[in-house]
């Protein structure tokens, strides 16, 4: 007998409709991503911007202004991982939650943020 077993690979758009990401994006809020990440009609419809940065295959050289748009990009991510590694560090944040606190994560999380934030 021969099992085969497909693994069924989502899209990240299906993955973001379906998370509920979008229900959490406010109209002129902007979001950074990479190269095909296809969101970009959902964020509009959300009165959202998303930025990419500039495609850089087939080109001898970047023009200065891509080159000037992936470094801003780059920058801003730098300082968006830097957050989430200070998140990280909460102790809370790091175990497993037992059922129970599940109503209260919400604030669990925006506390921990502030923290991070001082």
């Amino acid at each position: 007998m021969l099992l085969t077993i497909r693994k069924i690979k989502q899209s990240d758009r299906h993955i973001t409709r379906e998370s509920g990401f979008l229900r959490k994006v406010d109209p002129g809020d902007l979001i950074l991503a990479d190269q095909g990440f296809t969101i970009k009609e959902d964020l509009l419809f959300r009165g959202a911007t998303l930025t990419i940065p500039p495609a850089s295959s087939g080109q001898e050289q970047m023009s200065q202004e891509n080159v000037m748009a992936t470094k801003k990009i780059a920058n801003t991510r730098i300082h968006v991982e830097r957050a989430i590694g200070r998140m990280k560090n909460f102790s809370i944040l790091t175990s497993t939650l037992p059922l129970n606190m599940l109503p209260v994560i919400d604030d669990i999380l925006t506390v921990s943020a502030a923290l991070c934030n001082f």
